[in-house]
């Protein structure tokens, strides 16, 4: 090898090193108006990591606001809180706390602690089993978390306004977001539910992924219906989603004629859209329906 060459593959290896090594001490982007602490659950027996953005100038003012609640708030955080200050600039929406509920682990951990925390049981159910996972199916002690813990200490900590509380969830997210709707409706009064993992209920978990053609909630909103009143809520997945277009469908055409006057629903499914990339159109569509007129 010519020696002008080594010395050109020394130089870029060597600033390569100094690349590096300048990430390696930079600091970690952060976000304007935001801030973040641990919340030590009682009911779950864990510890979340809490993120909250409020508007820009909370500070100087002696406003109250409503509250969105966000799950699985390691990817969506940011983005969440850009939509909403898009919109409510454009006073689309009306001006928001946005509270982001996280773990702060690993990426393995993240996606066990979400299935623990936002897959909820039926044990009165005996065509049911969870096939003995005991870190599964631990909502409705997640929604205890919310109900004792998380809501009592934002209302105590920031300027909200008195029993507004708007959800949003994905996937996992949207399973719990439905089945709040249907069993813990204390909780929120807004719903922005997208792509709901409703085939849950249909696996004999642990077990081959066999359909056994049962789908719990679908099933049950036919009879159960929903007790929740004065209440806006979309719900949406995208039409390239496997089976969960036809699974929100079927659970939209049980619950809807069981709703509550008082509640308004509005459900669509994308066309071109995937499980991923629903979130934009449905964020931003699912933040006007529910505070319009707002």
């Amino acid at each position: 090898m010519h020696l002008k060459t080594l010395f050109l593959l020394a130089f870029i290896a060597a600033c390569q090193v100094s690349v590096l090594t300048d990430i390696a001490r930079a600091e970690p982007v952060s976000l304007a108006n935001t801030e973040t602490f641990t919340l030590t659950s009682d009911r779950v027996g864990d510890t979340y990591f809490i993120k909250v953005a409020y508007p820009r100038d909370y500070a100087e003012s002696d406003k109250s606001y409503p509250v969105l609640y966000v799950t699985d708030a390691e990817t969506n955080f940011g983005a969440l809180q850009y939509v909403a200050q898009r919109l409510a600039k454009d006073r689309l929406i009306p001006e928001l706390i946005l509270v982001g509920i996280a773990y702060d682990t690993s990426y393995d951990d993240f996606y066990r602690l979400r299935a623990r925390d936002l897959r909820p049981s039926i044990p009165d159910d005996p065509d049911f089993d969870l096939g003995g996972r005991e870190d599964e199916g631990k909502a409705e002690q997640f929604a205890d978390f919310l109900r004792h813990e998380l809501f009592p200490h934002i209302d105590a900590n920031y300027r909200t306004v008195a029993g507004d509380r708007a959800y949003y969830g994905h996937s996992y997210g949207g399973l719990f977001g439905v089945w709040n709707l249907m069993y813990e409706t204390d909780l929120f009064n807004r719903y922005v539910i997208l792509s709901p993992s409703l085939w849950w209920g249909e696996l004999w978990w642990g077990r081959p992924r066999v359909s056994h053609g049962y789908h719990i909630l679908p099933k049950r909103a036919a009879t159960d219906g929903s007790p929740e009143t004065d209440a806006r809520v979309f719900v949406a997945s995208g039409e390239l989603e496997p089976r969960i277009d036809e699974l929100q469908q079927d659970w939209v055409d049980a619950i809807r004629p069981m709703l509550d006057a008082s509640v308004e629903m509005y459900d669509v499914i994308y066309e071109n859209e995937t499980h991923r990339t629903i979130f934009g159109r449905g964020v931003m569509d699912g933040l006007r329906f529910v505070y319009e007129d707002d």
